[in-house]
């Protein structure tokens, strides 16, 4: 790490803004820190434990994740939960993770905070562990469930959940404050508060459970925090979606044809075309503005926070982006055509920025190896554009004619390593199966999932939070060693408004995360677009962002999640990082 976030006065203000990630009441003595010298960077290769898994469990953390490995039999979501560890890594919390038969000597230590990743099957003694852990000041987090304590969490009757919208009842709570979007949930369940208070009440169809969906109980010295619907389950579903067989539902008002007989990402959307889009501007097409999987995710973390600040509790939080910064832009370029002419055109633009981009190279053609020596020079990325839309015998869906085009623009551009890919139109078939192929073949990062149509700009296919999927589809699930960064518009809704990216830009920010733009090459001479590129950029810096290649996403995403805390004492924190990290910054937040 740097040698601001190793030395023992650790940043004691944050960048963070609204919602939970104000660091409020900070203590003027912060804990005692103590930097351990960075081990020998690992070099990460195909095949090996996803960055997501990597590193271990935070010793004695006062966070404690419970998850349990069950069957579908008894709980038809449950191969979903693991994705706490993801949930939380990408927050940037530091936590034990364990399982229900270490919970009787956990409990015994009542200033923990447990959090229940899914509704778990607990015996009765690990139930009656648990009741004693809050009665004495403790905390559990119950998600999706509660894990057969109906009274702890102060809830009378519950009823499952299919699908539905959590609608906030306490605008002013520190869970709940500030949500924006229509918090689209799946699966869990809807409760009846006892002695329970409501923070948020689900609304569903006509003959859907109703109920209250987020509630907060205080028994004895202690709380029991219930997100009753299963958050999890629901960003892994927004974010991975249904598998794509077929063309998806077309919008209603006419705005996304999805209907267009070319198997694409969207064609896998779960969201609501009505109840999750909102006018982003007067007569332009309804979006998705607002980045639903992300406050799902902020809910699970705010909780977290809420029951450390009511503990008293000083919680170290490695945040998002260096040196404070609340969210990083991203512009690619699809290189269809692969017009000389129109890519140094679109260079020169980028150079007049002053921006990195990373550049998705589409098969067969190409550009002179002098033009991808010259991107190498300045400091792009070069990425490939799988060609799977041409239909041709090299450019159909098959991992075959993944690994040559792959091969071949390794070869062209005289590139050791290829970082990045996206799909040409946003193609995509199955649900995970390519994710896999990315994998195996030592691609890091996809950005394929996002909009080919004007009605689904913005978040259709999760949030702006960069993500490494779960492949869930087997008995044992894993983390996907790949890296995806959702793509929010492309240039074709520039000639709608120069300034149409500015609201995406404005809800990235507040979700800290990842604002990815694609213009091509094959755009740049028109009216507009050139404008809206150079607009885009001037605005996202004015707003603090900093615009990065995917390849730098990547490798500080990487360095970011090597950082190990162990809290050996009262009082001491260790914090080791596997790579360098600079300008990291660790809050401590209460």
């Amino acid at each position: 790490m740097s040698h601001t976030t190793t030395r023992r006065g650790f940043l004691a203000t944050t960048a963070a803004a609204s919602g939970c990630l104000v660091a409020q009441g900070l203590r003027k003595t912060l804990p005692q820190v103590e930097a351990a010298a960075p081990r020998p960077p690992r070099e990460l290769s195909a095949g090996t434990v996803s960055v997501a898994e990597r590193p271990g469990p935070a010793a004695n953390a006062p966070v404690v994740v419970v998850t349990q490995s069950i069957s579908t039999d008894l709980r038809v979501r449950g191969r979903s939960w693991i994705y706490i560890i993801e949930i939380l890594k990408r927050a940037g919390l530091f936590f034990e993770r364990t399982t229900p038969d270490q919970l009787t000597a956990l409990t015994r230590n009542a200033d923990r905070i447990i959090v229940l990743a899914g509704d778990l099957i607990l015996t009765e003694s690990q139930r009656k562990g648990l009741a004693h852990l809050v009665q004495n000041g403790g905390t559990i987090i119950g998600i999706g469930g509660t894990s057969g304590m109906d009274a702890i969490f102060g809830v009378s009757s519950r009823h499952p959940l299919a699908e539905g919208w959590m609608k906030v009842k306490a605008g002013e709570h520190p869970i709940t404050a500030n949500l924006r979007s229509s918090l689209h949930v799946f699966g869990g369940y809807a409760v009846k508060p006892g002695s329970a208070k409501v923070l948020a009440e689900l609304e569903t169809g006509r003959q859907g459970a109703q109920g209250s969906a987020i509630t907060v109980n205080r028994s004895g010295k202690g709380l029991a925090i219930l997100l009753a619907p299963d958050l999890i389950f629901s960003i892994v579903h927004i974010q991975q979606g249904i598998p794509v067989f077929q063309d998806g539902r077309p919008a209603p008002d006419g705005s996304a044809p999805l209907d267009d007989g070319e198997l694409k990402a969207e064609d896998g959307l779960v969201l609501h075309w009505q109840r999750d889009r909102v006018d982003s501007a007067p007569g332009s097409s309804p979006v998705f503005l607002e980045p639903i999987s992300d406050e799902l995710r902020e809910i699970i973390v705010r909780s977290i926070l809420y029951a450390a600040r009511a503990q008293g509790r000083m919680l170290p939080l490695l945040w998002c982006w260096p040196r404070g910064r609340k969210a990083i832009g991203h512009i690619s370029h699809d290189t269809d055509g692969n017009d000389p002419n129109r890519a140094v055109a679109l260079l020169e633009a980028m150079n007049n920025c002053g921006v990195k981009s990373t550049w998705c190279t589409l098969y067969p053609g190409g550009y002179p190896q002098q033009f991808y020596r010259t991107l190498r020079d300045q400091g792009f990325e070069i990425a490939l554009h799988y060609d799977a839309r041409t239909g041709g015998e090299r450019t159909s869906w098959s991992k075959d004619n993944f690994l040559l085009q792959h091969r071949w623009l390794a070869k062209e551009a005289e590139l050791k390593q290829i970082t990045t890919n996206k799909n040409h139109y946003t193609r995509w078939e199955g649900r995970v199966d390519f994710f896999r192929w990315c994998e195996e073949l030592g691609i890091r990062v996809d950005e394929t999932r996002g909009p080919s149509k004007k009605g689904t700009a913005g978040f259709p296919l999760g949030g702006s939070q960069p993500y490494f999927p779960l492949d869930d589809e087997t008995d044992r699930p894993r983390f996907l060693n790949v890296l995806e960064i959702n793509l929010l518009m492309q240039d074709m809704l520039a000639l709608q408004s120069v300034d149409y990216g500015k609201p995406f830009v404005d809800s990235v920010l507040r979700h800290y995360g990842v604002a990815h733009f694609l213009f091509h090459p094959a755009h740049i001479p028109k009216p507009k677009v050139a404008e809206a590129l150079r607009r885009l950029i001037d605005y996202g810096r004015s707003r603090g962002l900093e615009w990065w290649t995917s390849q730098q996403i990547y490798e500080w995403e990487v360095s970011r999640r090597s950082t190990q805390a162990t809290f050996s004492s009262p009082g001491t924190l260790t914090v080791r990082a596997d790579r360098p990290l600079e300008g990291a910054t660790l809050l401590f937040l209460q």
